[in-house]
């Protein structure tokens, strides 16, 4: 298990692979660390302990294995064990559920596969779980070595719970009379099905529907023995200590239907000293024809695959993500920007909140149409084209006047209609973004059907809903908030369509001017009238914030429908609030002297070592005409705490201020790995992925990282450093470097993929000139 390179250890593991992936050495870390792994249609995920579940294509209407959220005892998952037939001890080769004191213990998380490595009673085991692109499953390759002297007599058995359907079922007494199993020896595999499926599926909403897959779980050979039944592996009020399944020679080989379902298979094993052996399996499902009632035959490429090409496929699924990620490589002297930028906020966005969009602490499955837009940005780097998916699938959740689904459920198209008055103006920002990057004017000729009736070019779409967004405007020429902008917990500042945000004015602000200049993209004009009217609108929007949201010192964040504002200096609690302050520097409200000013009052009142804070200070009553987040405890989440995706714009800001070197503090604060390596334990949450939010100082864990993983914030993170801190963008269709780096940085290099070819940036300081003095050369690769 030791490895020559070690990237910033600390106390629980460490990078490894270039950065690739992350070493856990110490399985009791302070909260679950986990791996999100996803192809897009199956997903699992897994935990440093064992916990974890998988899904089809949904992670709530589609969940396959059964799961409780325990972020303390995280004591649920699927699980290997083996038993000495000769002694009768039995170890997990996971540390759940049984907990053994390994001799060796080892847990890798990389890029599509997590693999456990343990070695106990002198028998040495990995278990790799991995899911491959274009399979609708996952595999497992298990390695177990006899590392004594003497022959070894084992059992290695298998155990899952099944759920089928959609997460949670509460109600399991009655779920579980619809889940039917049986067993195909000419596939060596246990197929599943279940009567009863409970999504809301608008052409049958009912609980009178199949659930339309099967479920299938393929061993490489045949088991010795089986069971589908819970009671038969435990016995009544037993547990995993002294379950029946432990005390029996072999299992039933019961299947059917009526009880408690789990896959749980036993193989008997012979090693002689120092002979190794390997077992595969492959959990999956597969779509029935519509209608069809009977149990589908699992496709051969399936059972070809988990017993003649596991490895392969494993070094495949390696391949394909590292092929992606390495399409942006940077070298800098820090190697927290390294593995951040290079592998795992592009894993964490694509694997995490684009394909399985579920993790840990939000079990999710649906599509925000801000969430996984902003997401969609990532792709922009690695491959555009994806990015131009994402605009027209979003662009097909729109109304023809303008509004948006604040999210929807894809296999169902559940979806809510909202007043959140953000939402549909990040369809034009994500298309602006796309156009600045391809120069593909194409786009805009698109034609896409709206949710309600009709269609029209997406250049349509997005005027409809800046105008929307216009409409909507105070007698003082602001912005109104409806049920909350950017921020959900502020639903009760101005739902009868009177209370103000002065942040999505100058987010509006930004957009219209960039809108504006669609009217000349391409090579033929497009509309001036347009982009004249926008642009005066967009004058006008900012005399109105500047006469009407401007505190003496800082922006106001809102005003409610009676009135009340929020983020003032008369305020007692929400005094000064991040966005109001960021997006009036990055849209250009204030700009030079000003905008520092104005940043450094965000300094004195918003940074803190582990983050920069949403607000302060924390809402300690709850305010029913504020929202939501005045319900959460003090500091946590948007309730004064450290919101992870609005910090990174803090990062962001600085740059357009000509901080520079605030750019790096403010990155340092916010750093993952580096918050880990300072204090794990306080910190708690992974050093590889972003936290959704950091406790505030109101909270009694200040500095303690949550909701890691389904966080907007990674794909936000990557943008900012890699455009920001190390300064390589695209501006008037060219690729440019302007570093905001340390002065005591000697450079970095960057490769870059732009309009389909790859260059080489380098960025070299120069000596004996003034500090933040660099040579930049970029160069086209042949």
């Amino acid at each position: 298990m030791e490895r020559k390179e070690k990237l910033l250890e600390g106390r629980y593991g460490y990078f490894a692979d270039k950065g690739a992936s992350y070493v856990i050495s110490d399985w009791k870390t302070p909260r679950p660390w986990i791996n999100v792994i996803s192809n897009g249609t199956w997903g699992l995920t897994v935990s440093q302990a064992g916990g974890g579940y998988s899904w089809l294509s949904h992670s709530m209407l589609n969940r396959i294995t059964r799961w409780n959220q325990d972020m303390i005892q995280d004591r649920d998952g699927k699980f290997i064990f083996l038993k000495d037939l000769d002694d009768g001890n039995v170890w997990s080769l996971t540390p759940q559920p049984l907990k053994p004191v390994y001799d060796e213990y080892e847990c890798v998380h990389g890029m599509g596969f997590t693999t456990f490595s343990t070695r106990l009673n002198g028998i040495s085991s990995e278990w790799t779980l991995f899911v491959p692109p274009g399979f609708s499953s996952e595999f497992w390759n298990i390695a177990i070595k006899n590392d004594t002297y003497r022959p070894r007599k084992l059992s290695l058995v298998t155990y899952f719970e099944y759920l089928l359907g959609a997460f949670p079922d509460w109600h399991r007494e009655f779920h579980k009379l619809f889940i039917r199993t049986s067993y195909s020896p000419a596939d060596a595999a246990i197929i599943a099905d279940s009567t009863l499926w409970t999504a809301n599926i608008p052409a049958d909403p009912g609980w009178n529907k199949d659930w339309p897959y099967t479920c299938f779980f393929i061993a490489d050979r045949a088991p010795n023995s089986l069971t589908c039944s819970k009671e038969e592996f435990f016995g009544q009020y037993n547990d995993w200590k002294d379950a029946c399944a432990w005390k029996a020679d072999k299992f039933s080989n019961l299947t059917g239907t009526g009880f408690d379902q789990i896959a749980s298979m036993r193989f008997d094993i012979y090693l002689k000293p120092g002979e190794s052996t390997t077992i595969g399996f492959c959990l999956g499902a597969v779509e029935k024809e519509a209608g069809a009632q009977v149990t589908v035959p699992i496709p051969e490429k399936y059972t070809v695959a988990v017993r003649s090409r596991s490895s392969e496929l494993l070094a495949e699924t390696k391949s394909v993500w590292l092929q992606l990620c390495e399409r942006l490589i940077v070298e800098t002297p820090d190697p927290a920007v390294n593995v951040l930028v290079n592998y795992w906020l592009k894993y964490q966005t694509i694997s995490c909140r684009l394909f399985g969009r579920t993790a840990f602490y939000q079990c999710g499955g649906a599509l925000g149409f801000r969430d996984q837009l902003q997401d969609s940005l990532i792709y922009l780097t690695l491959d555009p084209a994806k990015t131009r998916d994402q605009i027209l699938l979003h662009a097909r959740h729109q109304n023809s006047d303008g509004t948006v689904q604040h999210w929807w459920h894809p296999i169902s198209e559940e979806g809510r209609l909202t007043d959140i008055s953000d939402d549909l103006l990040w369809l034009p920002y994500l298309v602006v973004e796309y156009l600045k990057e391809t120069n593909d004017s194409g786009i805009l000729d698109v034609v896409v059907p709206y949710l309600d009736k009709g269609e029209g070019t997406l250049y349509e779409h997005c005027k409809n809903a800046l105008n929307k967004v216009l409409e909507r405007r105070s007698s003082r020429g602001l912005a109104l908030i409806g049920e909350g902008d950017w921020n959900d917990g502020l639903n009760a500042v101005g739902p009868k369509w009177k209370g103000e945000s002065v942040w999505l004015s100058h987010f509006l602000y930004g957009i219209l001017r960039d809108f504006a200049k669609t009217a000349c993209w391409g090579t033929t004009g497009r509309d001036p009238d347009m982009a004249q009217s926008y642009e005066d609108k967009a004058s006008d929007l900012k005399k109105a914030i500047l006469k009407n949201g401007w505190d003496g010192s800082w922006f106001f964040r809102a005003t409610t429908d009676d009135g009340k504002t929020l983020g003032s200096q008369s305020c007692r609690e929400g005094k000064i609030f991040l966005n109001a302050q960021t997006w009036a520097v990055i849209n250009g409200i204030v700009e030079g002297d000003e905008a520092r000013k104005l940043l450094s009052e965000v300094e004195k009142w918003l940074y803190k070592d582990y983050g920069v804070l949403l607000f302060t200070p924390a809402f300690t009553e709850v305010d029913r005409n504020v929202g939501y987040l005045t319900r959460y405890s003090p500091g946590i989440r948007e309730n004064g705490g450290v919101y992870t995706h609005a910090a990174t714009w803090a990062m962001l800001a600085q740059s357009i201020a000509g901080n520079s070197d605030k750019v790096y503090d403010t990155f340092q604060r916010l750093s993952p790995p580096l918050l880990s390596n300072r204090n794990a334990d306080r910190y708690k949450g992974e050093p590889y992925v972003t936290p959704g939010n950091i406790e505030g100082p109101e909270s009694p864990h200040e500095g303690q990282g949550a909701w890691t993983w389904y966080s907007g914030s990674a794909g936000w993170l990557y943008k900012v450093i890699v455009e920001r801190l190390l300064g390589v963008r695209v501006e008037n269709g060219d690729l440019i470097a302007k570093p905001n780096i340390p002065s005591d940085w000697p450079g970095f290099t960057m490769k870059r993929l732009h309009n389909g070819k790859q260059f080489m940036i380098y960025a070299t300081r120069i000596e004996n000139e003034k500090a933040g003095s660099y040579s930049i050369r970029i160069e086209e690769k042949s």
